[in-house]
């Protein structure tokens, strides 16, 4: 059997490297290798002797990487490509609209970091997306290796206005306006630009920490850029400004501190401190922690996924069987606790994610390629469905059967909880609904589970109101 190779989906951006997935034969594991060209294989040969570079990735900061020779690459690449290095694999990848405040505050932090020491050994990274930067857990990780150049003297930051769009204009709307960041990086994948961050910014707002300096003048510039292009009114004269070092590293400075100083404090919400307000008595409650623990430590999993994760608090249980949980809810107050709490442990497995499940991040990007659902980047082992049909069904109208032929569709175990109609919180979801979902019942939930699954266990709560089913695919 010969080596499979592959060109990642989201890997064509740069024309000086490319990034494929090589599948090896027996091997369970797929190989990160990316091919470069002449400079960007001598840039990464220099890069990879110098010792601020050696601390990044002993510090975790940067993802591990060595160059590899090419026996088990295709002859076709090995004449396309220079040379080739080998990352290590991030276990879950994630995207900046996926990510909490603190995510990608402590995100934007790491990128600004590697800048100034970068700058401070006469190298800088060209590009500031927020795609070059995964989490690894709760830890954010640089991968973008070839983003590594050496600084030329006179030259600018050139990626100022690609972070100003993606981490810190983002961050500057949730923080000053609380207007939720998530749903406009998810639209554009180049942040949001200066000339539309302006627009949140009416009347005293402009004078908020950091808005005139990196949202208010840039949108002019913008604009008056546009007007004379437009106009063909642009001077042909004016010579571009030299840059010191020590201007450029300024300039990161002074974004580093704004960004340090800006917080977003999330409201509490019934789901943020569900650990607290859930209507289980104690005895239910340990009874559906036990049960959880049952059947998560009946095998070593590779990644179990909590779907309206809350908390996290079963999250924590399964983490111990598993190696990564992805915790995900559509609650950012819950989801910005969870990450909080879990950075600030040792060895946390356990990735937050802001996702609702009912309208999951979408395979996006040019050909809907550049990007992978949320659904292709893992299979999980273990899938945790607790408290959540009910609203499923009744808040966001999706029928049971369609919803567990998803859950079959991504072939994994289930732990799901069926909340029933006598239950006070679906007597509340129900109050001024004209439909009363008669198909919301557990004969039927049941029936339809019969579809697609094996029932291996079954555990009653709440006198009944509310059950435990441990379920496995057909």
């Amino acid at each position: 059997m010969e080596n499979r190779i592959k060109l990642n989906d989201g890997s064509f951006r740069d024309p000086c490297n490319r990034v494929y997935e090589l599948q090896e034969p027996n091997a369970k594991n797929i190989r990160l290798i990316r091919g470069l060209d002449k400079k960007s294989l001598d840039n990464y040969r220099k890069l990879s002797e110098t010792d601020f570079y050696a601390a990044f990735v002993q510090k975790k900061m940067v993802v591990i990487s060595e160059e590899i020779t090419s026996d088990k690459i295709n002859k076709d690449l090995i004449e396309k490509w220079d040379g080739f290095i080998e990352h290590n694999k991030i276990s879950f990848i994630s995207y900046p609209y996926e990510w909490t405040f603190s995510m990608l505050k402590d995100a934007a932090l790491l990128h600004l970091d590697l800048l100034e020491s970068s700058l401070e050994n006469g190298w800088i990274l060209k590009d500031a997306t927020p795609y070059n930067i995964q989490f690894q857990d709760t830890q954010p990780i640089f991968i973008d290796i070839p983003s590594f150049e050496p600084w030329i003297e006179g030259e600018p930051w050139n990626a100022y206005r690609q972070f100003c769009s993606n981490f810190l204009t983002p961050l500057l709307i949730k923080a000053h306006l609380n207007i939720e960041y998530i749903n406009l990086l998810r639209s554009s994948l180049d942040g949001i630009p200066p000339t539309e961050a302006i627009k949140f910014f009416s009347g005293f707002k402009i004078f908020k920490k950091g808005v005139i300096p990196y949202i208010y003048f840039p949108a002019k510039i913008e604009n008056n850029i546009i007007k004379n292009e437009r106009d063909n009114a642009a001077s042909k004269n004016r010579k571009p400004r030299r840059h010191t070092k020590i201007m450029v590293i300024s300039l990161v400075q002074s974004i580093k501190n704004l960004i340090r100083k800006i917080e977003f404090k999330a409201e509490h919400t019934n789901w943020s401190k569900y650990d607290k307000t859930h209507s289980y008595s104690d005895n239910d409650f340990n009874t559906k922690k036990e049960f959880i623990e049952k059947h998560a430590s009946g095998k070593l999993r590779n990644q179990i996924w909590d779907i309206g994760c809350n908390t996290g608090t079963f999250s924590e249980i399964c983490s111990k069987y598993c190696d990564q949980v992805i915790s995900i809810d559509a609650d950012f107050a819950a989801i910005e606790n969870l990450y909080l709490s879990e950075k600030n442990k040792t060895n946390s497995n356990i990735l937050p994610l802001i996702i609702d499940i009912s309208n999951i991040s979408p395979s996006q990007g040019f050909a809907g390629k550049e990007r992978k659902g949320f659904d292709k980047r893992g299979k999980p082992d273990l899938i945790i469905c607790l408290a959540l049909i009910h609203h499923i069904r009744i808040t966001s109208n999706i029928p049971n059967s369609i919803f567990i032929k998803y859950l079959r569709s991504l072939n994994s175990d289930v732990i799901i909880e069926f909340v029933d109609r006598q239950d006070e919180m679906v007597k509340k979801l129900l109050t001024n609904k004209k439909e009363k979902y008669a198909d919301y019942n557990r004969d039927q939930f049941i029936y339809e589970i019969k579809q697609y699954f094996t029932i291996i266990d079954r555990q009653p709560l709440k006198t009944n109101k509310r059950e435990l089913f441990f379920i496995t695919p057909i």
